[in-house]
C-alpha cells in the first residue's frame, strides 16, 4: 500500500495542475467561440433561410401562412430587429446609443474627454486574453481608466470580470493607443445605463 501512495499523490498533483491550466485557458475558448459565432452570423446575415421540409416555401414551422415574420421578408421594427427579435442588419444597433449615453455620462461626471475608440488591452495575469473597453480617459498622472458600459440587465461576462478585477496601479493592463503609443490602464469604471 505504501508504494501506491506516492503514485496517487503524483497523479493528484498532475490532475490539479491540469485543471488549473484549463481554468486559465477556458476564457480564451469562450471568447473564441463567441467571436466565431459572431463572424458566421455576419457572413450569413440575409442569406440564411429555413426551408419548409414539405417544399412549399413556408417557414418550416407548419403550414405556409401570411404571418408577419415568416418567409423571406421579416417585418422590420424600429429597433433594428424583425418581429421575432432577430437583428436585420440595417445599421440600427440600440446598444450603441446606450454605450454613447454611458460614455457621455462618464465624461460629464468626471470632467474628462473620453476616447471612444475601442483599443485592445492585455493584462499579464490573463495570458493572451484581449479586453476591449467601450472607452478610455487619461488620468492626471498619464495613466488611463477603462470604461465598460452595460445597459439594462446586461452584466460583464466572467472573463471581463476577471480581467477588470486584475487591473490596478500595481498591475496595469497595457494597450497601444493610436497617435499616443503604449498606455497603462490602472482603473476600470463600470457605467450602468437603464
Amino acid at each position: 500500500m505504501s508504494a501506491i501512495k506516492p503514485i496517487i499523490r503524483e497523479v493528484k498533483q498532475s490532475v490539479l495542475k491540469g485543471f488549473a491550466h484549463a481554468k486559465d485557458k477556458l476564457h480564451q475558448l469562450a471568447d473564441n467561440i463567441v467571436k466565431h459565432v459572431d463572424d458566421v452570423g455576419v457572413r450569413v446575415r440575409g442569406q440564411d433561410r429555413f426551408d419548409n421540409p414539405n417544399g412549399n416555401g413556408g417557414s418550416g414551422n407548419g403550414p405556409d401562412t401570411d404571418r408577419p415574420g415568416d418567409g423571406d421578408a421579416p417585418a422590420p421594427r424600429n429597433d433594428g430587429r424583425d418581429d421575432r427579435g432577430r437583428f436585420v442588419g440595417d445599421g440600427n444597433r440600440p446598444w450603441v446609443d446606450r454605450e454613447q449615453i454611458g460614455l457621455d455620462n462618464v465624461a460629464n461626471r468626471e470632467g474628462v474627454d473620453v476616447i471612444r475608440d475601442q483599443v485592445a488591452s492585455r493584462h499579464p495575469s490573463t495570458g493572451d486574453q484581449i479586453r476591449y473597453y467601450d472607452g478610455l480617459f487619461a488620468n492626471a498622472d498619464g495613466t488611463y481608466t477603462g470604461i465598460e458600459v452595460k445597459s439594462g440587465s446586461a452584466s460583464r461576462n466572467p472573463a471581463q470580470t476577471l480581467f477588470d478585477g486584475a487591473v490596478s496601479v500595481e498591475t496595469p493592463a497595457i494597450a497601444n493607443l493610436p497617435n499616443v503609443g503604449q498606455i497603462s490602464i490602472v482603473q476600470v469604471i463600470l457605467e450602468r445605463v437603464p
